[in-house]
C-alpha cells in the first residue's frame, strides 16, 4: 500500500511539473505581449510626432514650390495644407497606427479634426491675446501643444481604431 501511495505522489508531482511547464509558455507570451504593447505605444508616440515634424517640412516645401510657380498665396497655402494633411493621414494610418478601420470613416473623422483644430486655434489665439495681452505667437504655441496631445489621442483611439 505504501508503494502505491508513493507511486501516486510521484505521479502527482510529475503532473504538477507538466502543468507548470505547460503554463510557463503562456506566461512568457503574456509578458511578451504586455512588453510589446508598452513598446508599441512608445513607438506610436515617436512615430506620430515624427510624422508631424516631417509634415511641417512637406507643407513648407509645397508652399514654397507653389509660390515659385507663381501661384497666389491662398492657392499655394491651400495646396500645401492639403498635401501635408494627406501625407499626415496616410503615414499615421498606414505606419504609425497600422489601422485597418474603414478608410472613409477615418478620412471623415480626420477632416473633422482638422476643421476643429483650425476653428479652435483661430479662436484661442485671438482670445488669449485679447484676454491676457499675450503675443499671438504664444497663443499659437499653446494651441499647437494642445492639438498635438488631443490629436494623438483621437488618432490612436478614435480615428484609426
Amino acid at each position: 500500500m505504501t508503494n502505491a501511495k508513493a507511486q501516486l505522489e510521484e505521479v502527482e508531482g510529475f503532473a504538477t511539473v507538466l502543468d507548470d511547464a505547460a503554463t510557463e509558455p503562456a506566461a512568457i507570451q503574456r509578458d511578451a505581449d504586455e512588453s510589446e504593447r508598452a513598446g508599441g505605444f512608445l513607438r506610436q508616440v515617436f512615430m506620430y510626432y515624427g510624422v508631424s515634424i516631417v509634415q511641417t517640412f512637406v507643407e513648407f516645401g509645397v508652399f514654397a514650390l507653389m509660390k515659385a510657380f507663381g501661384l497666389a498665396v491662398g492657392v499655394s497655402n491651400g495646396i500645401a495644407v492639403v498635401c501635408s494633411g494627406s501625407f499626415n493621414f496616410l503615414m499615421n494610418r498606414n505606419i504609425t497606427f497600422r489601422a485597418s478601420s474603414n478608410f472613409w470613416r477615418s478620412v471623415a473623422l480626420f477632416v473633422l479634426l482638422y476643421v476643429w483644430n483650425f476653428l479652435f486655434g483661430t479662436w484661442f489665439i485671438d482670445a488669449t491675446s485679447a484676454a491676457f495681452g499675450w503675443p499671438q505667437v504664444a497663443g499659437k504655441l499653446i494651441t499647437m501643444v494642445m492639438q498635438g496631445i488631443w490629436g494623438f489621442c483621437l488618432c490612436k483611439w478614435v480615428i484609426f481604431r
